[in-house]
């Protein structure tokens, strides 16, 4: 059994208890140090989640390309509207965040890279070719577990207060209960729903659904 454990700011008889614990352990217990490089995908997952929320979303983009980089056009959208403004900041701020922790030594280099012309601006973002497959693997599965929660919560939204759906209506209703999600992963919930019987869709020319057993079918 493998158990990684991290506790902040410990009450002092607990803190006590634990080290007592390992203490009488000691054989068994193998204390891990910083990590040196991002090769590990538990490292990067660690990183990642340590994001805020446009942060990670520019991580995704990045690890979700064979090349790890992502245009910031892509990132602003086709009207400009996505705001990428301090995200630079934010993963510097992680990487230091994760020193103070002990996650990775003092001297890391960021695993992502703003590319660009200078003064402020940024023509992209890359993943560094090293750091690359661990971030590719963390992302894949925390894409998995957000993708099934997105589902559970959509499913019961609804179920709550039926009537036709589309992806506007999916997006709006997911970002109501913190969920930050495009219409292209919206839609792929509406069919995967629609794939279990939840939602049938309502005829092939418009993607709208309702629920299956609505009785205004």
């Amino acid at each position: 059994m493998k158990l990684h454990l991290i506790v902040e700011d410990p009450d002092p008889a607990f803190q006590q208890a634990l080290l007592a614990l390992l203490a009488e352990h000691a054989g068994s217990v193998k204390t891990a140090g910083p990590a040196t490089d991002w090769s590990d995908p538990e490292t990067a997952s660690r990183y990642y989640l340590s994001l805020p929320a446009t942060a990670q979303r520019i991580l995704r983009e990045a690890a979700t390309r064979e090349d790890g980089y992502v245009p910031a056009d892509v990132l602003r959208g086709p009207h400009g509207e996505g705001k990428l403004t301090g995200s630079s900041g934010a993963f510097k701020a992680a990487l230091k965040r994760g020193v103070r922790r002990n996650w990775w030594i003092a001297d890391q280099v960021s695993p992502v890279l703003a590319e660009g012309p200078g003064f402020g601006k940024v023509a992209g973002y890359r993943i560094r070719t090293d750091a690359l497959p661990a971030f590719q693997a963390a992302v894949a599965t925390h894409q998995q577990g957000e993708l099934a929660s997105q589902k559970d919560c959509l499913a019961e939204a609804i179920a709550d207060e039926g009537g036709e759906w589309d992806a506007q209506r999916s997006v709006a209703a997911l970002h109501e209960i913190g969920h930050a999600i495009d219409e292209k992963r919206a839609r792929q919930i509406l069919r995967d729903l629609a794939a279990d019987g939840v939602l049938q869709r309502l005829d092939t020319d418009r993607a709208v659904y309702r629920p299956a057993d609505d009785p205004e079918q």
